[in-house]
């Protein structure tokens, strides 16, 4: 176990969560600071009491600081990075937008977030395009069979390249940097489905040379829901449109400087994206707590946290009957993520609603084709007692159903 555990201690303090619940399932949705959690209050007061003066007078500034402060934290810049309410916006958004001509073909893995492989599946449909999927060795604890299994892939007719930073099935970390290199070379574009990637390890945009890479800032980098982004990289705009028009939409065309700052916390081609009409962006000026954890706590600190308990899920069920880790073993290719295979005759649903109904003990449960997973997510503000609270409740859970 870890040494460090005042510093966790601080962490999770700060953290706004229930005194009496394990809360295992970051993956899904995290938890926010306490900071996040009564600004938002005052800030939607501030918004209902006057929404004009929120709108149009308020929230420019510190919309823009709140960028700037993530851009700094993914290593871009402001002006590359959209706004949008979840990671399943911007996806669809570059989906419906992108000008590739008929018979061009996707290239997805079979790990893709199944929301998403849809609406890939109806833009393809719409426009001509074919889909193929490629088998990730998800068995193996090789970073290069990772690489060579996209590269064997790629055929002539090969335009795009989607594929998860981080797999919310299994939780295996890829190696991005390598697989794009050889897409770049066979001139594909490039968009990274980076969910979890966002306060579970350090990104830097500008380096990674992904076209697009999109995150949702509501798991692992503990912002309120209702926070996501898109980074376009420099000379894609053409790839991107807005899928719905409001009065941001001749911004970009008609201004000599699309891309400097335009006082209302974005820039004029941004603009064009996140103006829908009347919104709440609440989430979207409060980035910035959730950074300052992170980086006060600094990702060599947080990867070595994730590691520890992991390991320790890993160590808590090693001889638990009828369930195995899928989860690689190799630190290169893990994170915070770790994904249960529980023997095919239990029912995992029931077993992860007997957690949380007789427990308190929230994970989730990933249905797949590869397999039918517990997923057990451990943060920086999680404990070792909340995962031994999870190894006994488990083992009850499993002797009961044999």
């Amino acid at each position: 176990m870890s040494s460090d555990l005042g510093r966790w201690r601080g962490v999770r303090e700060q953290i706004e969560m229930h005194p009496d619940w394990a809360y295992l399932n970051t993956g899904t949705s995290g938890l926010i600071p306490k900071i996040s959690h009564t600004s938002a209050m005052e800030l939607r007061t501030h918004l209902h009491r006057n929404p004009t003066d929120y709108v149009w007078r308020s929230h420019g500034e510190v919309l823009w600081r709140n960028r700037t402060r993530l851009a700094e934290h993914l290593g871009t810049s402001p002006d590359r990075l959209i706004l949008f309410n979840n990671i399943t916006q911007a996806v669809n958004t570059f989906s419906l937008s992108l000008p590739m001509p008929a018979g061009s073909e996707i290239l997805i893995s079979d790990h893709e977030y199944g929301a998403l492989v849809w609406a890939w599946e109806r833009v393809a449909k719409r426009n001509g395009w074919t889909i193929k999927t490629f088998r990730l060795p998800i068995e193996s604890e090789g970073p290069e069979d990772y690489v060579k299994a996209c590269d064997a892939a790629f055929t002539e007719r090969t335009r795009l390249l989607y594929l998860s930073h981080i797999l919310y099935t299994t939780g295996h970390v890829l190696p991005m940097e390598e697989i794009l290199k050889h897409a770049t070379r066979r001139e594909v574009i490039t968009f990274v489905d980076g969910a979890h990637a966002p306060g579970m390890i350090p990104l830097a945009l500008e380096n990674l040379q992904a076209d697009f890479y999109a995150a949702n800032l509501h798991k692992w980098a503990m912002v309120p829901v209702g926070a996501a982004f898109l980074y376009c990289r420099a000379g894609m705009e053409e790839s991107l449109a807005p899928w719905q028009v409001s009065w941001g939409y001749h911004d970009a065309r008609e201004s000599s400087t699309p891309h400097l700052p335009n006082g209302m916390g974005s820039t004029p081609w941004i603009r064009g994206f996140e103006m829908e009409g009347t919104r709440d962006c609440t989430p979207w000026l409060l980035l910035e707590n959730g950074l300052d954890i992170l980086e006060e706590a600094g990702y060599e600190a947080i990867q070595q946290r994730h590691f520890e308990l992991s390991q320790y899920v890993r160590e808590c069920i090693a001889h638990q009957p009828n369930m195995e880790v899928v989860t690689p073993k190799n630190r290169q290719l893990r994170g915070g993520l770790t994904a249960l295979r529980i023997a095919p005759t239990l029912d995992v649903a029931k077993v992860r609603e007997r957690l949380w109904s007789e427990y308190r003990i929230e994970v989730n449960r990933i249905l797949h084709p590869t397999g039918d997973y517990l997923r057990v997510s451990t943060h920086i503000y999680n404990t070792f007692e909340e995962i031994e609270q999870f190894a006994r409740a488990i083992k009850e859970i499993l002797a009961g159903a044999e």
